[in-house]
């Protein structure tokens, strides 16, 4: 057998090689998404039985996010008040407090992690809209944010795009211009696992239909089930983001700890 020959019959057998090997990626992602498909069908179910109505895309299929360790750095946090207030002075307040006096505003800021700008010189012109203007602010303050209401005035601070439900910037303007900035919000990442081994979308679910169940919580209605964090200040400085379900009904919202299952007040 001559050599092109045999490099044809190995290009050949290379060929079908690839196709099995597509065929059984397509294959065990068609089973998962049935798996999937099943699993939430399952949980609608279970939900109905106890009354509980779901509304339409309200079960997906999803991860609790991971644990997050978060640490103060004020130098960073300097660099992202700049782009705000301008060139400052600073004064350390002690406690972990700092004041920081600017050409544009001033700002206060604590171990807490909370916060409280006032723009003093140099208010910012509303343009598009009291939300938008917000967004683009806190974007320039390297702040990722997400609105809690459509009126622009309360954000929930996140970590890549997963909202801290107890880290919300509330916004005061005046006129037609954005005057000052207040609230709670992220101190740096320092660490994150890799993966939680929290309980996922559905797994939650049945936690939910306990609650239900043995604590008298009554709704009639699921609307939506969403990852988020609760943020802990374990010291000046510092803080632990743990990972939560916001299961929102027509009673009002619930958010369940990710890992414990408990209960947790935002």
């Amino acid at each position: 057998m001559d050599r092109r020959r045999l490099e044809r019959i190995i290009l050949i057998i290379l060929a079908l090689l690839n196709v099995f090997l597509l065929s059984v990626v397509f294959s065990d992602s068609a089973e998962a998404r049935r798996n999937a498909a099943e699993t939430v069908a399952s949980a609608r179910q279970l939900l109905e039985e106890n009354g509980i109505a779901v509304s339409d895309g309200a079960i997906l299929l999803q991860s609790a996010p991971a644990p997050c360790t978060l640490v103060r750095d004020t130098q960073k946090e300097g660099e992202r008040l700049r782009r705000i207030i301008g060139d400052f002075s600073q004064e350390d307040e002690g406690g972990n407090i700092y004041f920081y006096r600017g050409e544009k505003g001033q700002a206060l800021l604590r171990g807490s992690g909370e916060i409280d700008v006032v723009l003093t010189n140099s208010t910012i012109p509303l343009r598009g809209g009291q939300a938008r203007t917000a967004q683009k602010t806190l974007r320039r303050m390297g702040v990722a944010a997400l609105p809690v209401r459509e009126d622009g005035e309360d954000f929930y601070c996140t970590v890549e795009g997963v909202p801290v439900y107890n880290a919300v910037l509330h916004i005061d303007y005046t006129g037609s211009s954005l005057l000052a900035i207040s609230g709670t919000w992220l101190f740096d990442p320092a660490g994150k696992d890799a993966e939680s081994a929290g309980m996922d979308s559905v797994s939650v679910l049945l936690r939910f239909v306990e609650i239900v169940r043995s604590e008298g919580y009554i709704c009639s209605r699921l609307d939506s089930v969403q990852p988020g964090y609760l943020m802990t200040v374990t010291r000046s400085g510092e803080a632990e983001l743990a990972p939560v379900w916001r299961i929102e009904t027509d009673a009002g919202p619930l958010t369940i700890d990710a890992e414990t299952g408990r209960l947790r007040l935002d």
